[in-house]
């Protein structure tokens, strides 16, 4: 995208201003003679394509100069002669390029949006503030200043981003603070740890147990295993072979005694979570038993929310014992994915189930609730949100043992059937992330990588580790509770004591893979184990990328770069594969005109690839699309029904109970052989896609759009409607709003070789040329090298040509 132009965008400021009151954004009408001042106003924050310069940073608070150098992608290369120094300068720089949506994050996640932006937003605060990320970021605070190393490096990167604010005035504050008439404030700890709870709550806040007891009701045990069951289809587990002794417990869900619909009597309605549980990630390592070159290769795309300004915040960071490359969270300090001359990690979301609710009695006064069958008194505590122009709400909240009561008779929310129901959720436990990524920037071997993930709390993640002396690893880390069989997976009875937790399960039993025979380890949000494992757990797994990966991997044993780039963007939707042959399989031919025959023919040679220029893609995503609409029918009848079986749930039925129960025709509503139903979904699927041919959009990537929306949802902000190859299923996995929102291989040798990329660039400016720079490329699928330097002296001399 070229850049916004912002001297062009302000004749016509009032008008965009209105139009953009009027269609519900964010902000009010900020004082129109400050916002267009062409001295210090919004005109003022276009920036020009003028190369950055070396900054020597001698601010107050440093024990010495730090020298930070820009290549031609505005990536810092950060040199320190101490890691204060270095978290300082890293605070510095990100506040420069990116203070306004670090700001905004943690603000939001501290539920202070009605503070800032006015009363429209205190219902949201008021859900932020009961679920509790601002008292969980307090009590981690307090956990981490107990850690001497961890309390260093964010009190310097705090120190780093105050020494930018205080520099500010207003002609140079970001132009989002000028639109929405706010001011930065100064940073803290605390914000930082939000930023990282943020994270916490956007990969585990997830859960369907309100959908799913109401289903096991309506069900029954036999049918609701057939429909949901825990592991479905082929598996690729994390850890690698399973063992033949099987776990009932992981195969079969037993309905708990207390769920019935008296216990759930006091609500059935759900809504959809507006949580995504498909925000995952891939990330895999070979051996160099597996590459030209001898050396490992490691890989990670974390699928997360495309957003601008963008998740991460490419850099360098060098001092004593420290010289890291990769990306960073604005807000918070450390490389989070990246490499050093040593090794290299990546990370994936584990999907685990750790967010739970316990139905609870409590007495019409909120005094009491019962536990064992004992009244026991009801804590509650009084918050302040702070409103803009008006005086501030008070928010009564009262907590259980198992955590706080989000919803109750003074705020209904939107899960009517969660009403007095108390949350646990492992977001709440004190923990300390950033103690992991401090030691991962600097560890040289495994032993050392094993220290820096020990301690990893939430949200459990996958961690994958390559060493150039050839160790290849991965490890499902967090806090996994222990539990009993289904516990969890459906609401629990707050009334006993017994279902509360009864610790985790060991770290030294959690799921993980140290140099396989096989020579590769990934993962991509696939159950961490297979049925053997001897602990009980659930989660949001999805099994289809890592099969592909696992293909592609076992293929060959002389992977490069450009193989692994292959692997990244490979847009193979490998259930498309598994199930195309089945259902052309049950197509009455004889019920198929010309046309449609010939669509029929062309679908045979489909290799299930969602190309930018594929034909089949879509006519494929409309049949299934219409299979699906029509084997679940009857479960659309159900107020709790939010979720469909797994689509290989289905496609298993097909292939094994073709007179299955589920069925029919929906418009008929008749019950009908699955012939029948397949070849009728396959004809209404030709008659969408002719429609949407006749407007040239029957290719994959012109109908498949994304959005990469700015923050605060302006349009004028965001990149829209970008036409995309992809798709969720796909090793490439991109949706409309989500997708690889880093890109990144290294390959390990004697000197670290690494390509990545991210959707946007390095600044939060959007009249800065680095605003979203990336972006076209990345849509693409094209990689920058990543310009890791050795020394100062190489870092001075390359980007000072």
């Amino acid at each position: 995208m070229k850049k916004i132009k912002i001297s062009f965008l302000f004749p016509l400021m009032s008008m965009i201003l209105l139009i953009a009151a009027l269609s519900q954004q964010l902000f009010s009408i900020p004082p129109m003679g400050k916002l267009l001042n062409p001295f210090s106003g919004a005109v003022r924050n276009g920036e020009s394509k003028q190369k950055r310069n070396t900054i020597k940073l001698e601010e107050e608070g440093l024990k010495a100069a730090v020298n930070i150098y820009f290549d031609q992608r505005s990536v810092p290369h950060i040199y320190a002669k101490g890691s204060d120094d270095m978290y300082f300068a890293q605070g510095y720089i990100t506040a420069q390029f990116r203070l306004w949506q670090m700001d905004f994050i943690s603000d939001a996640a501290a539920g202070r949006l009605s503070e800032i932006l006015g009363n429209r937003f205190l219902e949201y605060d008021r859900n932020q503030r009961r679920i509790g990320i601002l008292s969980a970021a307090k009590a981690s605070l307090k956990m981490i200043e107990k850690d001497s190393e961890t309390l260093a490096a964010l009190t310097a990167y705090t120190k780093g981003v105050n020494a930018y604010i205080k520099k500010l005035d207003y002609k140079n504050t970001p132009l989002e603070y000028k639109i929405m008439d706010y001011k930065p404030e100064e940073w803290s700890n605390l914000k930082t740890v939000l930023i990282m709870k943020n994270l916490t709550s956007t990969l585990t806040g997830y859960d369907d147990d309100l959908s799913m007891s109401g289903m096991m009701m309506a069900l029954g045990e036999e049918n609701f295993n057939k429909l949901y069951p825990s592991y479905f289809g082929p598996i690729t587990p994390v850890m690698g072979e399973q063992k033949k002794v099987i776990n009932p417990d992981l195969v079969f869900t037993k309905k708990p005694d207390y769920l019935n619909f008296g216990f759930m009597a006091a609500g059935t309605m759900v809504n959809p979570s507006t949580y995504n549980p498909k925000l995952g990630s891939n990330s895999w390592a070979v051996s160099g038993n597996k590459t030209k070159s001898g050396f490992p290769i490691l890989c990670s795309d974390p699928h997360l929310n495309l957003s601008l300004p963008a998740i991460w915040m490419e850099m360098q960071l060098t001092c004593p014992g420290t010289n890291v490359y990769g990306v960073s969270i604005p807000g918070t300090p450390a490389v989070i994915i990246g490499f050093n001359e040593d090794i290299a990690w990546g990370i994936t979301n584990g999907a685990d189930d750790v967010k739970d609710w316990y139905k609870l009695k409590i007495t019409n006064d909120y005094k009491k609730y019962e536990m064992d069958g004992k009244w026991k008194k009801l804590e509650s505590s009084v918050v302040e949100i702070k409103r803009k122009n008006q005086p501030s709400f008070y928010d009564t909240i009262y907590r259980a043992p198992q955590g706080p009561v989000v919803y109750d008779k003074n705020f209904a929310g939107n899960q009517g059937g969660l009403k007095n129901s108390a949350l646990k959720w492992e977001l709440h436990r004190p923990s300390n992330e950033f103690s992991t990524f401090i030691k991962l920037n600097k560890a040289k071997r495994y032993s050392d990588y094993k220290n820096a993930i020990a301690n990893f709390s939430s949200p459990i993640q996958n961690f994958t580790f390559a060493c150039k002396d050839n160790t290849i690893a991965i490890n499902h880390q967090g806090k996994l509770a222990r539990r009993e069989a289904a516990e969890g997976r459906f609401i629990l009875d707050g009334t006993r004591s017994r279902l509360l937790q009864r610790g985790y399960i060991p770290v030294d039993s959690l799921p993980g893979l140290l140099n396989p025979s096989s020579n590769y380890v990934l993962s991509a949000n696939q159950h961490p184990t297979g049925k053997d494992y001897p602990y009980y757990y659930s989660g949001y797994y999805s099994e289809i990328r890592a099969n592909r990966i696992q293909q592609l991997l076992a293929s060959h044993n002389d992977f490069d770069i450009k193989d692994m780039e292959a692997i990244q963007l490979d847009n193979v939707n490998k259930f498309s594969l598994d199930a195309l042959p089945l259902l052309l399989n049950h197509v009455d031919l004889r019920s198929l005109n010309k046309e449609q025959l010939h669509k029929i023919s062309t679908l045979h040679n489909w290799k299930g690839t969602y190309d930018f220029n594929d034909v089949n893609a879509l006519l494929f995503e409309f049949w299934w699309k219409n299979i699906k609409e029509a084997a679940w029918e009857e479960l659309k009848i159900f107020p709790f029904y939010t979720k469909a079986p797994d689509d290989y749930v289905l496609l298993n039925m097909i292939k094994n109970s073709p007179e299955g129960k589920y069925f029919y025709t929906p418009i008929s509503g008749k019950r009908e052989n699955i012939t029948a139903i397949i070849t009728g979904a396959l004809i209404k699927a030709v008659t969408t896609y002719n429609g949407i041919k006749s407007t040239d959009n029957s290719k994959w990537g012109a109908y498949n759009k994304i959005n990469v929306m700015h923050l605060s949802n302006i349009d004028a902000f965001s990149r829209m409607n970008i036409s995309s190859s992809g798709h969720p299923e796909a090793v490439n996995a991109i949706s409309k709003n989500w997708g690889p929102s880093w890109r990144m291989i290294v390959a390990l040798g004697d000197r670290p070789k690494a390509y990545g990329i991210y959707p946007g660039g390095q600044s939060g400016n959007i009249g800065s040329p680095n605003y979203d720079d990336f972006l076209t490329d990345w849509t693409k699928g094209k990689y920058y090298e990543l310009n890791f330097y050795m020394s100062q002296e190489e870092a001075q001399k390359n980007t000072n040509k």
